[in-house]
């Protein structure tokens, strides 16, 4: 080796040797992320698959690889119409929580001068957060019952003259309840896409001509689309997958996917079946996914 290629040479090595050291750091600093989504993501998945292709006999696991419990989801009553109805529910929780939560974001971020009143209002948003689950479902059970304020109201206004039993037991009251509990999800989504408005461009509008309408129409809505997708898609999932609500409030009518697979799991003891019926519900997450990125960014305004 030359005098002159000896100095490559060590540079070359020092290249290396600093690459393999960048190497084991980059490894080193994903280690934890990927022992945690092994973990807690791709066994659970894997456990959950393996168990979906074996059956029960005679109360004990028996390994295998059938179909026939996807089969059965989809084919034997009332799995696949609890699923629509479980749907059902999550989209009218969607809805009306994105209709509720709308104006209060709006407000929010448009219409609120004070730091403080913002705060204020932002504190009474997550303060229903900190109750029990339990406890909010057991407040509208008592709102909506027999003796609860809305009957009570009515019969004191004169328009019923005993109360009125369609509140409660029923697919509406899930709806109101679940509504009230997730609404607050809805309205930090929109109210986080909304702040994101530039006042700027709002002022332009107006020196322009434009009306408050148009200007909400024209760029505060198409903009605020985003936000109100997500808070759909967080509320909808959890709407579809609630257990508590339908107990407490719901009828025999408006049992959903979750008190079936808690039957599955308790009762029947079919571990099989109810491990299908899970992956078929994170398949219909992961397309709903799919679907709002996409209508996010079809929809996504660029300024």
């Amino acid at each position: 080796m030359t005098a002159i290629e000896q100095p490559i040479e060590l540079e070359r090595t020092s290249i290396r040797s600093a690459r393999a050291i960048e190497r084991r750091r980059l490894f080193l600093w994903l280690l934890p992320p990927l022992a945690w989504f092994t973990v807690f993501m791709l066994i659970p998945y894997a456990t959950l698959l393996y168990t979906s292709l074996g059956h029960v006999d005679d109360m004990r696991f028996i390994p295998g690889l059938s179909l026939d419990n996807f089969e059965r989801v989809f084919t034997v009553d009332p799995y696949l119409s609890v699923i629509i109805k479980s749907a059902r529910i999550g989209l009218m929780t969607a809805v009306f929580s994105s209709i509720v939560a709308y104006p209060l974001a709006f407000y929010l971020a448009f219409h609120v001068r004070t730091e403080r009143l913002k705060f204020l209002i932002y504190l009474l948003v997550i303060v229903p957060w900190w109750a029990s689950y339990l406890v909010k479902a057991y407040a509208w059970k008592t709102i909506l019952g027999s003796g609860g304020i809305l009957n009570v109201g009515m019969q004191n206004l004169g328009l019923v003259h005993e109360p009125v039993r369609l509140f409660l037991y029923n697919e509406f009251s899930v709806d109101m309840t679940l509504t009230y509990i997730f609404t607050p999800f809805a309205v930090l989504s929109i109210y986080a896409q909304l702040e994101r408005v530039p006042t700027s461009l709002i002022e332009a509008a107006r020196n322009l001509g434009a009306d408050g309408w148009m200007i909400f129409r024209r760029i505060i809505l198409p903009i605020s689309v985003p936000g109100v997708v997500a808070g759909a898609i967080i509320t909808f999932s959890l709407a579809f997958g609630d257990f508590v609500a339908p107990v407490l409030v719901g009828g025999p009518d408006s049992v959903m996917i979750s008190n079936v697979v808690i039957n599955l799991l308790g009762v029947a003891f079919d571990w099989p079946l109810a491990a299908a019926i899970g992956l078929v519900i994170i398949t219909l997450g992961l397309l709903l996914i799919s679907a709002s990125g996409w209508l996010e960014e079809k929809t996504q305004t660029r300024f």
